[in-house]
């Protein structure tokens, strides 16, 4: 039976600087967090500049400007990384996929910054929640850019995969991203949401949190049984996310179920539901990772049936 094609390997640049602007965005992720947990996304009220200028005096000494400012500048270290990766990759040998992904990873970012911008201007409760949104959907890209330039990627070292393995995949990663839509409203429209339909999105997110346990659970024990390690790792790491995630769920709502937002929320209430947007975005950004090694292991697989067809 003849071998399936070796994908061809991204240099060692490209694989630096996509971890790097994966660990950047994740960074960015936690300061957009603490943006919204802090009630401070409009402690700036101008934009591109802050107050008139690239970098205002004394902005750190100002706590919502000083977690505003912060992120702002994260962001635009964020969009810079990506940008540099995008050159990198474009000058390299990497594989058609990795440059069609980095693309996308760089359009996306300008995008992600618009939106913040707008965001600003129009005073937008809305574009505050798609800015959030597409913020996790940039990181599980960059992932992407991160898995497929690894050199662990080649598809002669990928575990075959089942076309049920790859519906799991697909469904865990599915529930994570409505998961996410969910907790974005409930972030952002505050107390205004429980009384209306706050007990219905609770229920919801727990039915949500146990069916991609659920699902990982499932996963881990289809992996072990088939003898596919890589598998069953990045479904114990999905889970132990998802424990921790609920952990710091519960209590996100226990201080923050009785919090007043006519003063400045406190350490615990500002970190806590920060953290656990963080936990949830290496939820999503798992799962995508398993789901893109679920595709890679079902092209295996076909790969190797239509070789063995041709032979026969």
């Amino acid at each position: 039976m003849a071998e399936p094609q070796r994908s061809r390997e991204a240099p060692r640049p490209v694989t630096w600087f996509a971890r790097a602007t994966v660990v950047a965005t994740f960074v960015l992720i936690i300061a957009g967090g603490l943006v919204t947990s802090r009630d401070a996304g409009l402690a700036v009220p101008d934009w591109p500049l802050s107050f008139g200028t690239l970098n205002p005096p004394n902005w750190w000494q100002i706590d919502n400007v000083r977690t505003e400012h912060g992120h702002r500048l994260i962001a635009g270290s964020v969009a810079l990384l990506t940008l540099v990766l995008a050159w990198v990759v474009r000058r390299s040998t990497a594989a058609p996929e990795v440059r069609r992904l980095t693309a996308f990873a760089a359009g996306l970012v300008l995008f992600q910054a618009l939106l913040g911008g707008l965001r600003v201007l129009h005073l937008s409760l809305d574009l505050a929640m798609v800015h959030a949104l597409t913020g996790q959907l940039f990181l599980c890209v960059v992932v992407g850019v991160a898995t497929l330039s690894s050199p662990s990627w080649p598809e002669t070292s990928a575990e075959p995969c089942t076309l049920g393995d790859m519906r799991r995949a697909g469904w865990i990663f599915g529930l994570a991203l409505l998961q996410l839509v969910i907790g974005i409203l409930v972030r952002h429209y505050g107390p205004q949401v429980r009384p209306l339909f706050g007990s219905h999105l609770f229920h919801v997110h727990v039915v949500l949190a146990l069916g991609i346990t659920w699902l990982a659970t499932r996963d881990r024990a289809v992996a072990r049984a088939t003898v596919r390690p890589g598998a069953a790792q990045r479904a114990a790491l999905l889970l132990n996310f998802l424990y921790l995630q609920l952990a710091l769920g519960l209590a996100t709502f226990a201080v923050t179920d009785t919090m007043g937002y006519d003063r400045q929320a406190t350490a615990a209430e500002a970190w806590i539901p920060t953290f656990h947007v963080a936990v949830g975005a290496a939820v999503l950004a798992t799962a995508a990772r398993s789901l893109l090694y679920s595709w890679a292991g079902s092209r295996l697989v076909t790969s190797s049936i239509g070789a063995a067809e041709v032979t026969r």
